[in-house]
């Protein structure tokens, strides 16, 4: 199908996919790392670690440029030494559109998984509440075997939760006073997110804990919380 100028479909169809395609980007993270940490074993389709337009199922078939990606992962790895990372996983959620912000997820995720074997493989999955405005806007759950254990949190609806599509669904003016509820009371509990490096103190709520996303959301889209130790 030619992009002419008489082409009237390309000109209304190429309009709206600008739109969709940066919704479609933030869904398509959140998807990455719930199939990355949800019970079973994750399948990454090869060439889909950047983002792939194609109207049909990914296929294996088709040639993939390693060298692109390989080139985009060492760039990522000398950046993520050059800056903090709360402003490097931020200046990768402003520039999404290069894919860059989801060979990152699978790379942190990944090598997360692979250092946390157990976890992942005989660990419970414990699917955890959330609490205000926005609560429908996010799935989270833990992943835990004796005390190693990591929340999961990972938006959806996102146009529910940016009027734009070029908007940062990051921060409390999009999360407001929403929060996730650990069954567990131990106020002042630390957690270290693994992809911005962030400290997040649990707060006491009732006989639990809490942890607002407006915290958890400051930089990056998606998050993986691990609860660490003094």
């Amino acid at each position: 199908m030619s992009n002419t100028p008489d082409n009237k479909f390309i000109r209304d169809f190429t309009a709206f996919q600008k739109i969709i395609s940066h919704y479609g980007m933030y869904n398509s993270i959140s998807q990455t790392l719930l199939k990355i940490t949800s019970p079973g074993v994750p399948d990454i389709y090869q060439g889909t670690e950047i983002w792939d337009f194609s109207l049909v199922d990914p296929d294996n078939r088709r040639i993939v440029n390693y060298n692109l990606r390989i080139n985009m992962l060492e760039e990522l790895k000398k950046m993520e030494t050059e800056l903090s990372l709360a402003e490097f996983t931020r200046e990768l959620t402003m520039n999404k559109e290069n894919g860059k912000i989801k060979l990152y997820l699978i790379y942190k995720a990944l090598n997360y998984r692979k250092k946390n074997r157990e976890l992942f493989e005989r660990g419970e999955y414990l699917p955890l509440e959330v609490m205000g405005k926005k609560a429908d806007n996010v799935c989270a759950f833990v992943r835990r075997i004796g005390n190693n254990r990591v929340l999961i949190v990972a938006p959806r609806f996102f146009t529910s939760l940016i009027s734009q599509p070029t908007g940062l669904p990051l921060g409390e003016s999009v999360w407001d006073d929403t929060f996730i509820v650990i069954p567990i009371a131990e106020p002042g509990a630390q957690y270290i997110n693994i992809f911005t490096g962030e400290m997040i103190t649990a707060k006491n709520y009732k006989d639990a804990t809490e942890v607002h996303l407006s915290d958890i959301f400051a930089n990056f889209p998606v998050a993986m919380l691990k609860r660490i130790y003094n």
